[in-house]
């Protein structure tokens, strides 16, 4: 059985960039199944929708992106690579057909990050690049944050129409029309965020026209809403954090993933630097009501995960190297701690579903 299989992204000083990992339902528990040593200092990672690949990024010397095969038993074997073309390549997916690796890199060399596109077979190896963008554009009035344009995820919306670019740098989400025959993307439209917000990652509804924005400067999350006319209106902004919290100066909160309950009732974000993970109930217009703030048991939590039943989440604590397996309350979105895995740096999370 593969259904219970977790794929997490190593970044840290370990001989392994990848760890397969095998969800237990009964315990929630995570057991290490395999850890991958042809690559080191893996920074994301995602399922192709056929379920026999997987693709990752890695800074394990030469920056690349990789394609690895999934075997009968949910293990990996490296296929392709190609170059990133950038110095921390931040996100990478594959569209809804199948036949397109999209990537960003936050940054290249000190200077503003990129957009990149590239084909895919059915077995994973990777083409020439079809697409590279560099966005150029005006900033946000952080300016150690905020200097260049800072792309930081790729994905595309529900009906893979558009690929959606949350831009760190810019305050900006940036919508292209995507062409998955050629791989090639067109800007559509630009989403804009708070001066100095920092958009980092969204999520989308299941059932609704809403997309979510965690802001990784100003620890905030951004409601929108869109229609069949392709208009996008943002409905609300709420805060991550306690009301009363007072932030360090040495250790500011920053945001950084944000996940939405299957059943379209839970949203969760992440706080590094608070260390928590933050919950709201979605009301029926999907927009969201604070709940509570549950403690990832570890420092930095950069990413997490719902499993597709929706009875864990998966939170990866990376200055402490452990992952914590929460379970979901499914009526009241609470979190309940059941286990700790010692990992080095899991800083992504993907389980097919």
């Amino acid at each position: 059985m593969t259904d219970n299989l977790v794929y997490i992204a190593n970044a840290g000083a370990a001989d392994y960039g990848i760890t397969v990992a095998a969800l237990d339902y009964d315990k929630g528990a995570l057991e290490v199944l395999q850890q991958v040593s042809e690559i080191s200092e893996c920074h994301y990672l995602n399922l192709h929708p056929s379920g026999k690949l997987l693709l990752a990024t890695t800074m394990d010397g030469e920056v690349q992106v990789v394609s690895f095969a999934i075997d009968d038993e949910g293990k990996l074997r490296k296929v392709s690579s190609a170059p990133a073309a950038g110095t921390s390549p931040a996100y990478v997916c594959a569209d809804a057909s199948g036949k397109n690796v999209l990537l960003v890199n936050y940054v290249n060399a000190g200077a503003r990050g990129n957009i990149r596109v590239y084909p895919v077979d059915e077995n994973g190896v990777l083409g020439e690049v079809s697409e590279h963008i560099e966005i150029d554009d005006s900033t946000g009035p952080n300016s150690e944050r905020q200097d260049v344009s800072h792309p930081h995820m790729i994905v595309t919306t529900p009906d893979n129409r558009l690929a959606v670019v949350p831009d760190l740098g810019t305050d900006k989400i940036y919508l292209y029309a995507l062409d998955t025959a050629v791989g090639r993307l067109s800007l559509s439209r630009t989403l804009d965020l708070p001066p100095g917000a920092g958009p980092r990652h969204v999520a989308f509804h299941p059932t609704l026209s809403r997309m979510y924005v965690i802001n990784e400067l100003d620890s905030t999350l951004a409601t929108f809403a869109w229609d069949e006319d392709d208009a996008w209106t943002r409905l609300s902004v709420e805060s991550t954090m306690p009301r009363y919290y007072v932030q360090s100066a040495e250790r500011p909160n920053t945001t950084a993933d944000v996940h939405v309950h299957p059943n379209g009732q839970f949203l969760y974000g992440s706080n590094r630097g608070h260390d928590s993970i933050v919950i709201y109930a979605l009301d029926d217009a999907g927009v969201p009501r604070l709940l509570a703030y549950e403690a990832t048991r570890g420092a930095w939590p950069r990413a997490f995960m719902i499993d597709p039943r929706g009875d864990y989440l998966v939170v990866g604590n990376r200055h402490t190297d452990n992952a914590a397996v929460f379970a979901i309350d499914a009526a009241t979105g609470r979190l309940t701690f059941r286990s700790s895995l010692a990992l080095s740096a899991p800083i992504a999370f993907k389980m097919s579903g």
